[in-house]
């Protein structure tokens, strides 16, 4: 009998293979001699999708690396760390907990961004709550991702039950968006660029999942997701993996101070908004920038602890991880 993580694998490599690589290397000259490295670049329309050109930017550094960047997207891209197809990836707390659970060995090693997901409903909808909208059709991105896994925990702090509550429809970010525009679903649980375009156009934002998490615990943020390696790999290439972590810290901080950054062509073009969106493109700096995590200390790890913990709580996490999975050694 083939086991769950075995299937993960199997499925990672058939999609790894499917996306295929980008073959992008970094631009210094002594990356072909450096550690090869495969990383994400996010699908078009995604925010993972602006860090290989922020990783080109003159004030990153990405000295000794031979980089080959791995198409993907939310809910692909832990897959295929799990098949070893790619080095480091996006991934939350809670997603790593379940992998490490099922045989994985994955630690989170540098900031990547805070929840940026929302609860939006339609201009004209009667909706004002997310209690409203129980019974309702809400489409969300695919169940594996840790957007869903904190729409669940943030949900089960204000006495709902995702699963059960709601209609849910889970699928890629580009089919909920459509699901959401011409009316086949009720409210829409989506993350960036795709929830400062719909707020843009006129659609109503009835909650923030972050803000959902303050009102419940008192913390002012929710990290979402970090990037994540295998313990082994990080092991066996200790130098590269800190030049990475470090270049990816870098970039957030890049985000932070110079927001406006994101307005530019090439910047757009990777988040997928046309140039006539004006509304989205004057709101999309400044909120890509508040969700732009560029803290990795202990209040990042007391946050982590305390997703934990409630998730426990709420039944989404069986127990708690036998090995640490938070690091702050590669961000030093």
């Amino acid at each position: 009998m083939v086991s769950p993580l075995r299937r993960a694998l199997l499925k990672a490599a058939v999609l790894a293979t499917a996306s295929g690589s980008l073959a992008t290397h970094g631009r210094n000259s002594l990356a072909a001699e450096g550690t090869k490295v495969t990383l994400l670049a996010g699908n078009k329309g995604s925010t993972s999708a602006l860090y290989p050109l922020l990783l080109n930017a003159k004030e990153i550094d990405t000295s000794g690396l031979d980089i080959e960047y791995i198409g993907s997207a939310p809910g692909q891209m832990q897959l295929q760390l799990l098949s070893g197809a790619l080095n480091f990836s996006g991934y939350g707390a809670l997603g790593v907990v379940e992998a490490n659970q099922k045989g994985a060995d994955f630690r989170l090693v540098a900031p990547f961004d805070l929840n940026h997901s929302s609860w939006i409903v339609r201009a004209d909808s009667p909706y004002k709550t997310i209690h409203d909208l129980k019974g309702k059709r809400v489409a969300t991105l695919p169940i594996n991702t840790d957007t869903v896994r904190q729409a669940e925990l943030t949900a089960a702090l204000h006495g709902l039950n995702l699963k059960q509550d709601f209609q849910m429809s889970y699928g890629l970010a580009l089919v909920s968006l459509a699901l959401f525009e011409r009316g086949d679903a009720d409210a829409i649980i989506a993350i960036e660029p795709n929830s400062t375009r719909l707020v843009a156009k006129g659609a109503r934002e009835i909650a923030k999942v972050g803000d959902l998490w303050r009102e419940a615990t008192g913390d002012e943020s929710l990290f979402l997701v970090g990037w994540a390696s295998s313990n082994a790999w990080l092991k066996r290439n200790s130098a590269a993996a800190k030049t990475i972590a470090k270049a990816y810290y870098d970039i957030n901080r890049l985000i932070v101070q110079k927001p406006d950054i994101i307005a530019q062509p090439a910047f757009l073009d990777a988040l997928g908004v046309p140039a006539n969106e004006t509304k989205a493109i004057e709101l999309l700096p400044r909120r890509i920038a508040a969700i732009t995590s560029v803290q990795w200390n202990d209040s990042v790890a007391r946050n982590i602890d305390k997703q934990l913990d409630l998730a426990i709580k709420h039944g989404l996490l069986a127990s708690r991880p036998g090995a640490p999975i938070f690091s702050q050694e590669y961000v030093a």
